[in-house]
C-alpha cells in the first residue's frame, strides 16, 4: 500500500515538473516575441523611365549638279577646244618711303650747347640793340594790371642772338606768347671775353607796360 503511494507521488511530482518546464518555455518564447521589434517589409513600385528619344539624324543635302547636254544634229565638224594657259602675275610691293621732317625749334634747342660765360667774366655787359615790343595782354589791363616785370634765363652767342633756355619769374600766364615773340625780335651786342666773341647765358629782367 505504501509503495503505490509512493508511485502516485512520483507521478504528481513528474507532472508538476512537467508543466513547469512547459510554462518555462512559452514565458520565454512570449518574451522574446515582446522584446523583438516588428519589422513591417512594403513593397516598392518602381516606375522605369522611358529610353531617351535618339539624336536627329542629320541629312546631308547634296548640291544637284547640272549637266549640260549639247545635242549636235548632223554630222558637222569637230570642236577643237584650246586651253588658254593661266599667267601668273608678281605683284612687288612698293618700298616704303620714309619721310623726313625739319627739326622743330624746340629739337633745334636741344641741340644747343647752353654752357656759356656768366656776366662777371665778360669783358662789358652785353647791350640790347632792338627795342622792347611786345604787346601786353588786354586781359592784364582789364584787370588793372599795367605794369610786368618778368625774368629770363637767355642765352647769346658769339652774333648777339638770343635764345630762351627758360622763364625763371613770370607772375601772369598770360605774357607767355609776348615773350617769345620779344625773344625772336631781340638781339644784343656780341658778348666778349679778353677781345674775343663768346657765348654768355645770363638772367634777363624784362618790364612790360602798357
Amino acid at each position: 500500500m505504501r509503495l503505490k503511494r509512493h508511485h502516485i507521488y512520483a507521478l504528481i511530482l513528474s507532472c508538476l515538473l512537467l508543466c513547469s518546464a512547459v510554462s518555462l518555455l512559452f514565458l520565454n518564447q512570449w518574451l522574446s516575441n515582446a522584446v523583438q521589434a516588428k519589422v513591417e517589409v512594403r513593397q516598392v513600385h518602381t516606375i522605369s523611365l522611358p529610353p531617351p528619344p535618339p539624336p536627329p539624324v542629320q541629312q546631308q543635302t547634296q548640291t544637284p549638279v547640272q549637266t549640260v547636254t549639247l545635242a549636235v544634229a548632223g554630222q558637222g565638224a569637230a570642236l577643237n577646244l584650246t586651253l588658254v594657259p593661266q599667267v601668273k602675275v608678281d605683284i612687288v610691293a612698293p618700298e616704303p618711303v620714309l619721310l623726313t621732317q625739319p627739326p622743330t625749334d624746340w629739337q633745334a634747342e636741344l641741340d644747343i650747347d647752353w654752357q656759356a660765360f656768366g656776366l662777371d667774366q665778360l669783358d662789358g655787359l652785353p647791350q640790347l640793340l632792338t627795342p622792347i615790343k611786345a604787346q601786353f595782354p588786354n586781359s592784364l589791363v582789364r584787370q588793372g594790371i599795367l605794369q610786368v616785370v618778368v625774368k629770363l634765363d637767355v642765352f647769346i652767342d658769339e652774333q648777339g642772338q638770343v635764345s630762351l633756355i627758360a622763364i625763371t619769374d613770370n607772375p601772369h600766364p598770360e605774357l607767355v606768347s609776348s615773350i617769345h615773340k620779344l625773344v625772336k625780335t631781340s638781339r644784343f651786342s656780341v658778348p666778349k671775353k679778353n677781345g674775343q666773341a663768346v657765348k654768355a647765358r645770363f638772367i634777363w629782367p624784362v618790364e612790360f607796360k602798357k
